[in-house]
């Protein structure tokens, strides 16, 4: 009772910060005077809440007056590729839901643009966001009266409602993937895209993105520090220019043709007011 009497008494919100390191990837300690103070009135699990809207449940293990994010730490880290010399803002409202408000520095000491990581729908997601994706796939089986229609063949399923209803909406016998085009992904020359593990191997290639009736070579990229994603780099900002891309736009890639590695892109244009 008197932990709870102080927590509320204290000056919120509570800021602390930890540098990521190869030995915390797995599990990280929170800071000492933090868990001294505020541990025991910390709900298990606890919540962590990144500017995309995501809530990441991370399970707590305790010891004498010592805390760590244990279970599902691992997962929030892969999502965001946290590597060495990354560092992460926490911020404490002293809810009773325990949830954590976080920022994400990477090594160019520049917050991280959310929107590049997708979350792809495999084991490894965190477990609040299988239970937000479930009921969707559910729905959709029962609407078609029939099973592994179009969901065991996605890709990834993103967060964004509007590119979570295309996906939701679009039949193939094909493997895709879906993206919502955001500002960075039209200037950076960059598109973050799921890993296409089974589908495609690991070396470097080019793929071809077909519209209407022309095609653009665009050339794919590995990274070792992020193997559940790849990169479309050279070739799809002619893309994304000359089919006049837009924030707001959602873009399914269906693949096509495996052996040529041909991508039909489905563009589903914004409404803009």
């Amino acid at each position: 009772m008197s932990s709870h009497l102080h927590q509320r008494n204290a000056v919120m919100p509570i800021l602390f910060f930890k540098i990521i390191l190869k030995t915390n990837l797995k599990i990280l300690k929170i800071p000492n005077k933090f868990a001294l103070k505020y541990g025991s009135g910390l709900s298990n699990p606890v919540f962590l809440k990144p500017p995309d809207g995501t809530r990441w449940k991370v399970c707590l293990s305790k010891k004498d007056d010592q805390v760590w994010f244990e279970k599902g730490w691992k997962e929030f880290t892969q999502n965001y590729s946290l590597d060495h010399g990354c560092l992460v803002l926490f911020k404490y409202e002293g809810t009773t839901s325990s949830q954590f408000d976080v920022i994400i520095i990477d090594d160019s000491a520049l917050e991280i643009d959310y929107s590049s990581y997708n979350g792809n729908d495999d084991d490894d997601v965190s477990v609040q966001i299988v239970k937000e994706i479930h009921p969707y796939k559910k729905n959709k089986e029962t609407m078609r009266g029939e099973k592994n229609v179009t969901t065991s063949l996605s890709l990834n399923w993103p967060r964004e409602p509007r590119a979570r209803e295309e996906a939701n909406k679009f039949v193939s016998n094909n493997p895709f993937f879906t993206v919502l085009i955001k500002p960075s992904h039209i200037t950076q020359y960059l598109l973050s895209i799921p890993g296409l593990e089974g589908y495609v191997d690991k070396e470097v290639k080019y793929v071809k993105l077909e519209n209407g009736d022309r095609s653009w070579p665009v050339k794919m990229l590995s990274c070792s520090k992020t193997p559940s994603n790849r990169f479309l780099s050279a070739g799809w900002n002619l893309f994304a220019q000359e089919n006049e891309l837009k924030p707001g736009d959602v873009c399914i890639f269906e693949l096509v043709n495996m052996q040529d590695l041909v991508f039909k892109v489905h563009v589903f244009a914004a409404h803009h007011a």
